[in-house]
């Protein structure tokens, strides 16, 4: 018996039954060829994105110079960005890296800018000296004017100008790093009205506000100007040395304040100066 046809061909029945009454359709040119450069030119291809497993690491300004600076100073350095008013460069070295202060007006310095900028924290010299102040000098405006407070103290006195000598000794001794204000303090009683004074403290240091006051018993003509200025750099060092513990307590003349202290250059001079004029100065 034969086997049975389960599929129908429907396509191949239906042209049988058809080719009598439909004439023959003539057969269609081919379409021309398309070259396979036209399809591959014609065709968009998106670009594909990059794989990456890391984090993705910003190119900022910051990072920039931080990498930069870190090549030219050969050790890593961590920049902290700053509006100051006075101190546009200025660095501290800590174990294995170096914390480098710059103002903004530096986000966007070239190369060659950067190169003085190592150049002066590494050796302070001289040409990179004189290129900074330059470059400072034409980024001038974008330097924040200081706003005046309500209750200054004045720094020029009768015989003794404050402020001139807190911008020698910062230069001389700093490097123009401290940012601080300083002034003469008050009198308070008269001296006429009190009873003679057993101790005197010359100058005070305030940490809130980098404040500096100067005794003004010493703003007179019989006071030497090199025992102001050491007075001044003795309380210009409480602002960069910091007070080691000892005991539980904060020690406030440690062995580097100490140390540093001495490297005034009349110091002795200073010291004994103080000495012989005690008295004087007790009754003033």
């Amino acid at each position: 018996m034969p086997a049975l046809q389960t599929v129908f061909d429907f396509f191949r029945a239906s042209a049988s039954r058809m080719s009598a009454v439909v004439p023959p359709v003539a057969p269609q040119a081919a379409p021309p060829a398309v070259p396979l450069a036209v399809l591959v030119s014609s065709t968009p291809v998106r670009p594909v994105a990059p794989v990456t497993t890391g984090p993705v690491v910003l190119d900022t300004p910051v990072a920039r110079i931080e990498r930069e600076l870190s090549q030219r100073m050969a050790t890593p350095v961590q920049i902290s960005i700053t509006d100051n008013t006075r101190t546009m460069v200025s660095a501290r070295h800590r174990t294995g890296f170096a914390v480098v202060r710059l103002h903004r007006m530096f986000l966007h310095a070239d190369a060659a800018t950067l190169d003085f900028v190592a150049s002066f924290l590494k050796r302070r010299d001289a040409r990179a000296v004189s290129a900074l102040r330059a470059y400072v000098a034409d980024h001038q405006s974008q330097v924040r004017r200081r706003r005046t407070r309500r209750v200054l103290l004045s720094a020029i006195g009768e015989h003794h100008d404050l402020g001139a000598i807190f911008d020698e000794l910062n230069t001389l001794y700093f490097g123009r790093e401290i940012e601080a204000h300083i002034g003469w303090g008050r009198m308070g009683t008269p001296p006429g009205r009190r009873r003679r004074r057993r101790s005197i403290k010359l100058g005070s240091y305030l940490s809130t506000g980098a404040l500096i006051r100067v005794h003004p018993v010493l703003d007179a003509g019989w006071v030497p100007r090199f025992f102001v200025e050491y007075i001044v750099y003795h309380e210009m060092l409480h602002h960069v040395v910091e007070m080691p513990v000892q005991g539980g307590r904060r020690c406030m003349h440690g062995s580097e304040f100490k140390a540093r202290e001495r490297r005034f250059a009349r110091y002795a001079e200073a010291i004994a100066w103080e000495r012989e004029h005690l008295d004087r100065l007790l009754a003033s």
